[in-house]
Protein backbone atom coordinates (compact mmCIF):
# COMPACT_ATOMS: atom_id res chain seq x y z
CA UNK A 1 0.00 0.00 0.00
CA UNK A 2 1.36 3.40 -0.94
CA UNK A 3 0.59 6.73 0.62
CA UNK A 4 2.14 10.15 0.57
CA UNK A 5 1.09 13.76 0.94
CA UNK A 6 1.88 16.90 -1.05
CA UNK A 7 0.54 20.39 -0.52
CA UNK A 8 0.57 23.92 -1.82
CA UNK A 9 -0.89 27.27 -0.88
CA UNK A 10 -3.05 29.00 -3.47
CA UNK A 11 -3.37 32.76 -3.15
CA UNK A 12 -7.15 32.76 -3.45
CA UNK A 13 -10.11 32.04 -1.17
CA UNK A 14 -11.31 28.47 -0.60
CA UNK A 15 -14.44 29.05 -2.71
CA UNK A 16 -12.38 29.85 -5.84
CA UNK A 17 -10.05 26.88 -5.38
CA UNK A 18 -13.01 24.58 -4.69
CA UNK A 19 -14.84 25.75 -7.82
CA UNK A 20 -11.87 24.79 -10.01
CA UNK A 21 -11.01 21.53 -8.24
CA UNK A 22 -14.53 20.19 -7.68
CA UNK A 23 -16.82 22.26 -9.92
CA UNK A 24 -16.77 20.57 -13.33
CA UNK A 25 -14.47 17.61 -12.69
CA UNK A 26 -14.35 16.78 -16.40
CA UNK A 27 -12.40 19.99 -17.07
CA UNK A 28 -9.23 18.89 -15.24
CA UNK A 29 -7.22 18.87 -18.50
CA UNK A 30 -7.59 22.67 -18.64
CA UNK A 31 -5.29 23.11 -15.64
CA UNK A 32 -3.53 19.81 -14.86
CA UNK A 33 -0.41 19.49 -17.04
CA UNK A 34 -0.44 15.70 -16.56
CA UNK A 35 -3.82 15.28 -18.27
CA UNK A 36 -3.91 15.65 -22.05
CA UNK A 37 -7.71 15.40 -22.45
CA UNK A 38 -10.61 14.89 -20.05
CA UNK A 39 -14.38 14.82 -19.99
CA UNK A 40 -17.33 13.98 -17.77
CA UNK A 41 -18.60 10.47 -18.49
CA UNK A 42 -21.81 10.32 -20.50
CA UNK A 43 -24.84 10.54 -18.25
CA UNK A 44 -22.74 11.37 -15.17
CA UNK A 45 -22.91 14.44 -12.97
CA UNK A 46 -20.18 17.07 -13.42
CA UNK A 47 -19.80 17.71 -9.70
CA UNK A 48 -20.68 16.23 -6.34
CA UNK A 49 -20.85 12.73 -4.96
CA UNK A 50 -21.02 10.23 -7.82
CA UNK A 51 -19.56 12.56 -10.48
CA UNK A 52 -17.37 10.68 -12.97
CA UNK A 53 -14.64 11.60 -15.43
CA UNK A 54 -12.30 10.09 -17.99
CA UNK A 55 -8.70 11.31 -18.28
CA UNK A 56 -6.26 10.67 -21.11
CA UNK A 57 -2.78 11.01 -19.66
CA UNK A 58 -0.79 10.66 -22.86
CA UNK A 59 1.42 7.80 -23.92
CA UNK A 60 -1.67 5.59 -24.21
CA UNK A 61 -2.38 5.83 -20.46
CA UNK A 62 -5.88 6.61 -19.28
CA UNK A 63 -8.11 6.34 -16.23
CA UNK A 64 -11.65 6.89 -15.03
CA UNK A 65 -12.44 8.37 -11.64
CA UNK A 66 -15.55 8.62 -9.47
CA UNK A 67 -16.11 11.12 -6.66
CA UNK A 68 -16.63 8.90 -3.61
CA UNK A 69 -16.51 11.57 -0.87
CA UNK A 70 -17.64 15.17 -1.19
CA UNK A 71 -17.55 17.68 1.64
CA UNK A 72 -18.49 21.08 0.19
CA UNK A 73 -15.49 23.47 0.17
CA UNK A 74 -13.55 21.15 2.51
CA UNK A 75 -12.56 17.85 0.89
CA UNK A 76 -13.11 15.67 -2.15
CA UNK A 77 -11.95 12.10 -2.80
CA UNK A 78 -11.58 10.62 -6.27
CA UNK A 79 -11.39 6.85 -6.77
CA UNK A 80 -9.73 5.38 -9.84
CA UNK A 81 -12.29 2.85 -11.08
CA UNK A 82 -10.77 1.92 -14.44
CA UNK A 83 -7.24 2.30 -15.77
CA UNK A 84 -4.66 0.64 -17.95
CA UNK A 85 -2.03 1.57 -15.38
CA UNK A 86 -0.99 -0.92 -12.67
CA UNK A 87 -3.33 0.27 -9.89
CA UNK A 88 -5.23 -2.42 -7.99
CA UNK A 89 -6.96 0.48 -6.20
CA UNK A 90 -6.38 4.19 -5.66
CA UNK A 91 -8.15 6.98 -3.80
CA UNK A 92 -6.88 10.56 -4.08
CA UNK A 93 -8.14 12.92 -1.36
CA UNK A 94 -7.88 16.68 -1.62
CA UNK A 95 -8.38 18.76 1.51
CA UNK A 96 -8.80 22.55 1.47
CA UNK A 97 -8.06 24.72 4.50
CA UNK A 98 -8.48 28.50 4.70
CA UNK A 99 -5.35 30.48 5.51
CA UNK A 100 -3.95 33.93 4.75
CA UNK A 101 -1.07 35.37 2.74
CA UNK A 102 1.34 36.50 5.48
CA UNK A 103 2.56 39.65 3.70
CA UNK A 104 -0.91 41.01 2.91
CA UNK A 105 -3.38 39.19 5.15
CA UNK A 106 -5.48 38.32 2.09
CA UNK A 107 -7.37 35.02 1.90
CA UNK A 108 -5.48 31.96 0.69
CA UNK A 109 -6.09 28.23 0.64
CA UNK A 110 -3.86 25.38 1.72
CA UNK A 111 -4.52 22.41 -0.60
CA UNK A 112 -3.36 18.97 0.54
CA UNK A 113 -3.32 15.97 -1.78
CA UNK A 114 -3.19 12.55 -0.09
CA UNK A 115 -3.23 9.49 -2.37
CA UNK A 116 -3.78 6.03 -0.90
CA UNK A 117 -3.14 3.26 -3.41
CA UNK A 118 -2.08 -0.32 -4.03
CA UNK A 119 -0.46 -1.62 -7.19
CA UNK A 120 -1.29 -4.86 -8.96
CA UNK A 121 1.15 -7.78 -9.14
CA UNK A 122 1.65 -8.43 -5.41
CA UNK A 123 5.25 -8.17 -4.20
CA UNK A 124 6.44 -7.22 -7.71
CA UNK A 125 4.04 -4.26 -7.60
CA UNK A 126 5.34 -3.35 -4.13
CA UNK A 127 8.90 -3.43 -5.46
CA UNK A 128 7.98 -1.30 -8.50
CA UNK A 129 6.30 1.18 -6.17
CA UNK A 130 9.39 1.40 -4.02
CA UNK A 131 11.86 1.93 -6.87
CA UNK A 132 9.83 4.01 -9.31
CA UNK A 133 6.06 4.40 -9.12
CA UNK A 134 5.79 6.32 -5.83
CA UNK A 135 8.27 9.01 -6.87
CA UNK A 136 6.67 9.34 -10.32
CA UNK A 137 3.17 9.51 -8.80
CA UNK A 138 4.31 12.06 -6.21
CA UNK A 139 5.83 14.27 -8.92
CA UNK A 140 2.57 14.02 -10.88
CA UNK A 141 0.57 15.19 -7.86
CA UNK A 142 3.02 18.07 -7.26
CA UNK A 143 2.54 19.12 -10.90
CA UNK A 144 -1.25 18.82 -10.52
CA UNK A 145 -1.18 21.17 -7.51
CA UNK A 146 1.15 23.58 -9.33
CA UNK A 147 -1.27 23.64 -12.28
CA UNK A 148 -4.23 24.24 -9.97
CA UNK A 149 -2.39 27.07 -8.22
CA UNK A 150 -1.33 28.72 -11.47
CA UNK A 151 -4.82 28.49 -12.98
CA UNK A 152 -6.74 29.76 -9.96
CA UNK A 153 -4.31 32.62 -9.26
CA UNK A 154 -4.35 33.71 -12.91
CA UNK A 155 -8.15 33.85 -12.89
CA UNK A 156 -8.77 35.27 -9.42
Amino acid sequence: MGTFQVETTVNAPVSEVWDRLAGDIGSIAEWNPGVKDSYTLEGAKKTGLGAQRHCNLGGGNHLEEDVVKFEEEQAITFRITKSNMPFARADIRFTLSPTTIPSSGLAATKVTCSPDYKLKYGCIGDFLDMIMVKSTYKNGMKNLLAGLKKDVEANS
